[in-house]
Order: C-alpha cells, then structure tokens, then sequence
C-alpha cells in the first residue's frame, strides 16, 4: 500500500461523508508526527549537529594553530579525517542515513582541504576556483548518495562559485544580469523538484522545498529591486517575465498542495517590490510614512489571509 499524504485525505474529505473526526483520525494516524517520528528527528538533528561541531571545530583547530603547524602536518591532518570518514561511510554496517552524513561531513572536509591548501601555497581561499573545484570535486557524492543537505550545500557551492566568478574574472554582469541567471538557475532547479516529487513521489523533505523556494524568491525580488531604483526596465525584461511566471506556478502549485509558505513568500515579495516603486517614485520623506504603513497594513492583511486560508484547509473545505 503506498504511504497516504495530506492531499489524498482532504481529496477523500471533499467526495465522500467522511465525518470530521474520521477525517482528524486519520491525520492523527498517517499525518500528524507521533513521538516516534520526533525521537527519530531528535536522533538526527543531533547527529547533524554534532558531525557540524566538529568540522568547525577542525576548521578552529587549524585558524588557532595555523603558526605552529608544520603545512605537511596541516594537509596530512585533513587528509586522514577525509579517509576516515569516507571509509566509515563505505565500510561501516551502520544505517544509510548515518552513511549519508558522513559523506556530507566529507563534502565539507573537502572545502576544508582546499582551503588549508590555499592558505599554505597563496592561491587564494576565496578565489572563485576555491569553490568551483570544491563544487566539482563533490558533485560524484552529491549524485550518488542523494542526501539533501548535501544538495543544499551543493546548491549554495554553485551560487557562490558564479558570484565569484563574475566578480573576480569575468566581470560581465552586472546586477540585474546576475540576480537574473542565479533565478533562472535555482527557480529550474526548483521546477525540477516540484515535478519529480509530483510523478516519481521522490519524497522530497518540506524544508529543503521551502528553502529553495525562499532563495528563489529573495533573488527575484532583490533582482526586481535593483531593476526598479536602477530604471532598467528594458534591461529587467527577462527577469520580470520569468518573475510572474514562476509566481504563478507557485500560486497554482500552493493551491493544490495546501502549501502557505510559497503564498506567503510571494506576498511579502510582492510587498517589498511596491514599497519600492512607491520609494522610487517619491523619494522624499512622504514616501517613507506612506511605506511604513502600507506595509504594516500589507504584513498585517497577508498573516490573516494565511491564517484563514490554513484554517480552511484545515477543516477540509
């Protein structure tokens, strides 16, 4: 029997008699989270925490010691730990999810070597081919083990890596181009993921979902900001465009899924970017009095239409 989610139950709940405490007995039993379900979070949630202490506690031990230490001894250092962690994760009988993240605490080493690397021979440890190599270098892993925060730091690696990029060699962006390609990136990306999850049931964690979504968002509107103060319309063609159509998708995406954070992202987008226009518009200190309450009345109107819209959802209606 395939696992029931909370589309399958509120579908159910509109065409059939389904009582409202039946349709609240089966969230209990297949949706809401049992305290099973919160240990195993706990379990995890520390197990990362843990593995995260002791990477930076590696990257301090080298930031403290960097004067006394022999540049072998350094590399040798992170080199063992890098093995260490890979051959665990190989060789260890141990749950897949503890193998996943040791090869995730190996992703990070990696940047750790690179960076040791960089500040012993002075090629530069925040240098765009820092993170490009570091970036290349775990993209086998990232395909491999499948494990999400992995694909987040994967995700983050290439954004910083074109920043860099632009800034460092190339040069030929300027803000609204490259707030453009980094939207068009992540927001496939995005496309991608929300497609895989709806035909192949990939099961896809609500956070890494929401956080892409959330990055998505931000660079559109920073980049619809610079657009609007810069007075580039023609130049933000491109950007505006796939702006609506991306915010549409998610409109229609949320809908179906009963999803609040993708509306409540782009309402409070949507909010920035009149706030300013209007700043653009007036600039003067009228228009500062009238932001401030445009977007205390705007922040107030967009919780309580999320608050009604959940509490419908909710209920089944």
């Amino acid at each position: 029997m395939e696992k029931i989610d909370r589309e399958d139950i509120m579908i159910t709940s509109k065409h059939s008699n389904r009582s409202k405490k039946q349709i609240e007995s089966l969230l209990e039993k297949y949706i809401y989270a049992k305290p099973k379900d919160w240990k195993k979070f706990l379990d995890l949630f520390l197990l990362t925490l843990g593995l995260g202490f002791v990477v930076s506690g590696i990257v301090f031990f080298f930031a403290f010691n960097w004067a006394e230490l022999n540049k072998f001894i350094k590399i040798g250092i992170i080199l063992l730990l890098l093995a260490a962690s890979i051959i665990c994760a190989i060789q260890l009988r141990i749950k897949e999810i503890y193998k996943k993240m040791l090869i995730t605490a190996a992703s990070m080493l990696v940047g750790v070597l690179f960076a040791v690397f960089g500040q012993i021979y002075q090629t530069g440890a925040n240098a765009y081919d820092f993170f490009l190599a570091w970036t290349l270098f775990i993209t086998l892993w990232v395909i491999i083990t499948h494990f999400y925060p992995l694909w987040l730091l994967f995700i983050v690696l290439t954004n910083v890596t074109i920043v860099l990029f632009n800034e460092q060699v190339s040069n030929n962006f300027d803000s609204i181009s490259l707030t453009t390609l980094l939207f068009f990136i992540d927001g496939l990306a995005l496309i991608a993921l929300l497609t895989l999850n709806k035909y192949d049931k990939a099961d896809i964690p609500l956070w890494f979902r929401n956080a892409l979504a959330l990055a998505v968002t931000t660079i559109a509107t920073v980049g619809i900001c610079f657009v609007i103060f810069d007075s580039k319309l023609q130049q933000g063609t491109l950007l505006i465009c796939g702006t609506i159509a991306f915010y549409l998708y998610s409109i229609r995406y949320a809908l179906s899924n009963k999803s609040t954070f993708f509306i409540g992202s782009i309402a409070f987008s949507l909010l920035i970017m009149i706030n300013c226009i209007i700043l653009e518009i007036y600039n003067d200190d009228i228009a500062f009095l009238i932001i401030s309450i445009l977007f205390i009345m705007g922040v107030t109107a967009v919780i309580k239409f999320l608050l009604n819209l959940q509490l419908k959802w909710t209920n089944g209606k």
